[in-house]
């Protein structure tokens, strides 16, 4: 027995973080010998006796056996109470088995340790004690049902909570059930909880802590509802459930929550969702909170990401895989989306994101978004934020690929093709796809889209232009543009107008300003005034399309004068002239009463 002991002091020398210089104190449940005082030779055989015979430093070595405490503690009738400043250490949770509660409820800022033990639950619940601690508690390589670490907040330190007691909670097994909670009153230490295999993970603590949440295999999910502290949430394998921040979070601008690297998997039978009004892999509702480089697979009616926190929000870097739906949601907001924020402000940038009734649905919050992916969503793209959105490929979508509800920033350098509605469909301005006052590139690639690639649904006496320049249609003529690829005022009468020049296959460098071309009057009878600006000087070619895309007439013009176009002799009915001068190309719609 003695070669034992001396291996398994071996053995907790190497992996206790203060286990130096230690009173060792032995006990084994099978020492039938009525002769005990603690030592190697004659062990305790009951816990109990060996922490009443322990002091602060004590290390009480437990060998492999069961044990079977006898105390009560609230509902309890198996308790072992502990008190601070000691350590339990037993020879592996396989083997060293307690069969009731541990609980540490006696005053004292000294940390206790436990390792290598079973036991059914461990209860924190001490009060307050003055610091600083510089030694945390440690509760690893154990199997439990729950550990829960509740207490009384720390003395103030001037206006902030004051040190209290930190936890190193690592390399214990809970099972698919099992749950481990923190529910600290307010303080300012470092707590960790890392490699654990659990169900749940819950932090309900008061403000000031740091949290840090890795690498476990949890089963449901991790829930933080603390106040305002700094977390991260980072490595861990949810099984089946989700990841959700209700955390108070501290001022606006502080980057203070991080939920990055996690594998999420989430179904809508998940538990930890049975009484959230939002379904989502991720529910983010601090002041701040950046989610990255998180890998996210939903089924069923659950969403990949929802936001409603402040700023910043910021979404980099994920992969968001949720359902493909072939119809729909009735109403957007009760939609599955891979991602919906209604955030303060922030970047979205760089994610994968594919399925979902909407890919990507914004009701505020982010201020860029740029270098997103989107396919196989039923909407690929529905904004009525402020972003400004650039280069994004949103296709192969089963219905739009994107929609703006105005206020948008500007939208650029996009790839939204084969998309099985329309490309782009404008609900409300303005909007600026290119040349408008928020100077927009445009050099959108809008083609292969079953629908026109741009549908104006907006009537705007405000804004009676959209500006669409610089982009690149299904079709090179402009007016094959207008007839096949925009749906705007010249399909149906008080729609928004589009003003376009397209660039690449036409060379275009340098566009005449529409604004300052004048066509009147307009409807016309039986003559057309066309004025230029009066720093062109260059030869024109006019050109009259009607509706079908027919040419009705064609003649030269001068730039640099008024030029008045006899138009009686042709059919009354709406025409689309094509102004072409130099390298530039200018497409408006008349009407010939």
């Amino acid at each position: 027995m003695k070669k034992k002991y001396i291996l398994l002091l071996l053995f907790t020398l190497s992996l206790a973080p203060f286990a130096l210089s230690q009173q060792q104190i032995y006990v084994d449940a099978s020492n039938t010998t009525g002769t005990e005082d603690g030592t190697g030779q004659h062990p305790y055989n009951t816990i109990k006796e060996g922490v009443a015979a322990a002091t602060a430093g004590s290390n009480i070595m437990i060998s492999a056996g069961n044990y079977y405490p006898d105390s009560t503690w609230n509902e309890f009738d198996n308790a072992l109470y502990i008190k601070p400043g000691i350590d339990l250490t037993g020879e592996g949770m396989a083997n060293t088995i307690i069969h009731g509660v541990i609980v540490d409820w006696d005053q004292g800022n000294l940390p206790c340790s436990l390792e290598g033990l079973s036991f059914l639950e461990y209860h924190f619940n001490r009060g307050p004690s003055e610091g600083p601690f510089d030694l945390p508690n440690v509760i690893r390589n154990c199997h439990a049902g729950v550990i829960k670490i509740s207490h009384s907040p720390g003395f103030p330190v001037g206006e902030n909570p004051g040190p209290i007691y930190s936890f190193l909670i690592g390399n214990n097994d809970l099972g698919m059930d099992g749950t481990i909670e923190f529910a600290q009153g307010a303080g300012n230490v470092e707590n960790r909880i890392q490699n654990n295999n659990c169900g749940y993970i819950y932090i309900f603590s008061g403000a000031g802590y740091t949290y840090l949440v890795d690498n476990n295999d949890v089963q449901n999910g991790i829930m933080d509802a603390s106040g305002a502290c700094n977390t991260k949430i980072s490595n861990n394998r949810i099984i089946n459930g989700a990841i959700i921040d209700k955390s108070g979070g501290n001022q606006d601008e502080v980057e203070d929550q991080f939920i990055e690297n996690n594998l999420v998997n989430c179904d809508e039978n998940a538990p930890i969702l049975m009484d959230e009004d939002d379904k989502a892999a991720i529910i983010a509702r601090p002041r701040s909170v950046t989610i990255r480089n998180n890998i996210i697979t939903c089924s069923g009616n659950v969403s990949g990401i929802s936001s409603k926190s402040g700023g910043p929000f910021h979404l980099i870097g994920n992969t968001i895989t949720v359902d493909d739906f072939m119809q729909p949601a009735t109403d957007p907001d009760e939609a599955v989306c891979a991602v919906y924020t209604k955030a303060g402000w922030g970047y979205v940038r760089g994610n994968t994101i594919q399925g979902g009734h909407l890919g990507y649905y914004s009701k505020a919050g982010a201020v860029d978004f740029s270098g997103n992916s989107i396919t196989g969503s039923y909407t690929g793209f529905l904004s009525s934020g402020a972003e400004e959105v650039h280069h994004n490929t949103i296709k192969e979508c089963h219905g739009d690929g994107m929609i703006l509800n105005g206020l948008g920033g500007p939208v650029h350098n996009n790839v939204i093709k084969d998309n099985t509605g329309s490309g782009i469909r404008v609900l409300r301005m303005p909007i600026d796809l290119g040349g408008g006052q928020d100077t927009c590139p445009g050099l959108n690639v809008i083609t292969g889209n079953g629908n026109y690639d741009l549908y104006i649904e907006s009537i705007s006496e405000q804004h009676p232009m959209l500006f669409a320049r610089f982009n690149v249609w299904d079709h090179s003529d402009p007016v094959e543009i207008m007839l096949y690829d925009i749906r705007d005022g010249t399909d149906s009468t008080g729609l928004v107008n589009v003003d376009f020049n397209p660039v690449g296959y036409l060379g275009v460098s340098a566009p005449v300003s529409v604004e300052n071309l004048l066509m009147y009057p307009n409807p016309a009878i039986s003559v057309l005034n066309i004025e230029f600006p009066g720093s062109l000087n260059e030869p024109g070619l006019l050109s009259l399309f009607n509706t079908q895309g027919r040419l009705a007439q064609q003649v030269e013009i001068s730039t640099g004068e008024t030029s008045t176009i006899n138009i009686g002799h042709l059919p009354a009915g709406i025409y689309f002239c094509r102004i072409t001068t130099g390298n530039s190309v200018i497409v408006k719609k008349i009407v010939r009463q």
